[in-house]
């Protein structure tokens, strides 16, 4: 079978595990196993042929930070804040630009990355990431508050029964999709690319309607001239509200480092040598091994690189503009709906007051499209956060345990999923916690502050060391990442006084 061929058949889904071409080389990096060298660099196809993991990033970041923390503030606060909105969003773009470029580099993900650094590094952030998804049932039930609003189903229940109905129906046929999907990354891709596209079609149905157009030219010239202004009417109560949608201006927290574990399982440069995880029930099982790849110098090999390179670049730069659009129109919408109005919804009833002026605007139609629209939003983010954190979960104690090591990728990742299932369903009934729940917002806020430097020391001095000196990384990306860090370094101290 040819390259580009076969490339096809793994994009479809269909493709086997593709056998390196190893070299029996192998190079120490770090205090992990070592990295095998192989003698190719897979062909790069186009960012077109590798599409994907951008549009699920995409989709898992349209949800708090787009639907819940940016529209309160605005709502609250009107223009005061806005001109934060462009610089958040695009903090992010540097991070996922190096978690890609580690991943397409050697074809291992973030925790097995982070354990060539030191074991007591990857456990910490192994501790934090535990406890900051403890409670995440809350995204299924956030979402079921949406369904509840768009179908009034089951009658007969109250709205506490209603939500918990949906919450249980989300949580049940998204487990079922993640066990009998044959791959899974295919399952979730496509899941949240309709997500994706169905969001922002509802949004920009919703953000030009003509009561809101008028607002847009004034909603704009302070977005896109970077103004600030501290609000007269500023409560201190809300400063881990505006650092969380600083933060969350996109993904995120560990929501970021999501991005490594779709961009392996798509075929992303090296880990096109890296099996997916597929179902134990209709998938054929892919070699998955513990550790990644290093590459010869050669001509083939450094214009196949550089291809990849290109990649990592544009695929977060679609994420990235495409998340700073979807925010600008939620935002638009708290501007010209709620803020003249002085009305500031709390936490998920901020959909709920929204979609009534689309229901007086529009009839049943407009509540129903609005509501739909943000049922979306939230009700996917529980299914790629739970395939997300096993698949953390699983390649921390791959790469730390050598009975877990034994039990290979595949069953570790669904050992884990049970595990998070049980929890969902055990949770869901009850009163959220506020002290673990503040804790996780912390512990999520300082990751990024803890993992980007070791992000870049990875990238920019651990790694290059065994590459050849065409394939490390410019100094510009390397300022760039380093701006990012600095930046989430003081919004995670930030974040952190405000419950000091």
């Amino acid at each position: 079978m040819s390259q580009q061929a076969a490339a096809s058949k793994r994009r479809s889904g269909t493709s086997r595990y593709e056998e390196p071409p190893l070299t029996g080389e192998e190079r120490t990096a770090g205090r992990y196993r070592p990295l095998r060298v192989v003698s190719r660099v897979p062909p790069y196809l186009g960012w077109l042929a590798f599409f994907g993991p951008g549009i699920v990033y995409v989709a898992l970041a349209q949800g708090s930070g787009e639907l819940i923390f940016w529209p309160y503030v605005v709502a609250k606060y009107g223009p005061a804040f806005l001109g934060l909105i462009i610089p958040a969003c695009f903090l992010q773009y540097a991070v996922a630009v190096e978690i890609g470029r580690y991943t397409a580099t050697t074809g291992e993900t973030f925790f097995s990355g982070f354990r060539r650094l030191h074991p007591v590094y990857s456990a910490v952030l192994w501790v934090m990431l535990a406890i900051t998804f403890l409670w995440f049932a809350g995204y299924a039930s956030a979402g079921s508050t949406a369904l509840v609003a768009l179908t009034n189903f089951p009658p007969g229940l109250s709205p506490r029964g209603q939500t918990l109905f949906w919450s249980y129906f989300v949580v049940v046929v998204f487990t079922l999709i993640l066990v009998f999907g044959k791959v899974v990354y295919s399952i979730i891709e496509k899941f949240m690319g309709l997500v994706a596209v169905l969001t922002v079609v509802g949004l920009v149905f919703a953000a030009f309607h003509p009561a809101v157009l008028q607002v847009w030219p004034e909603f704009l010239a302070r977005t896109m001239t970077f103004q600030v202004s501290w609000p007269d009417n500023w409560d201190p109560a809300d400063a881990s509200g505006l650092t969380s949608a600083l933060i969350f201006a996109g993904a995120g927290g560990f929501f970021s480092v999501m991005y490594s574990y779709w961009a392996r399982d798509k075929g992303v440069g090296l880990a096109r040598y890296v099996g997916r995880i597929t179902s134990p029930v209709t998938g054929e099982k892919e070699a998955i091994p513990d550790t990644g790849y290093l590459f010869t110098d050669t001509a083939e090999n450094r214009k196949n690189y550089k291809g990849w390179m290109r990649w990592i670049h544009i695929d977060p730069a679609f994420a990235t503009i495409t998340n700073t659009v979807t925010l600008l129109m939620t935002c638009v919408l708290a501007y010209a709906l709620l803020w003249p109005k002085g009305l500031v919804p709390e936490e998920f009833d901020i959909a709920v007051v929204q979609a009534e002026f689309f229901r007086n605007s529009f009839g049943l139609i407009g509540g129903l499209i609005f509501f739909f629209v943000a049922a979306c939003f939230l009700a996917d983010t529980w299914l790629a956060t739970t395939d997300a954190v096993a698949r953390m979960h699983a390649d921390y104690f791959i790469s730390n345990s050598a009975r877990v090591r034994r039990w290979g990728f595949r069953k570790a990742y669904y050992v884990f999923v049970a595990i998070l299932v049980v929890i969902s369903l055990a949770t869901l009934p009850l009163a959220e916690p506020g002290t673990l729940l503040t804790i996780g917002g912390v512990l999520n806020a300082l990751a990024m502050a803890i993992y980007i430097p070791g992000l870049i020391y990875l990238n920019y001095v651990k790694i290059p060391r065994q590459l050849p000196g065409w394939a490390r990384p410019r100094k510009l990306s390397l300022a760039l990442i380093c701006l990012s860090g600095v930046a989430y370094l003081a919004l995670g101290i930030a974040y952190l006084a405000t419950f000091l």
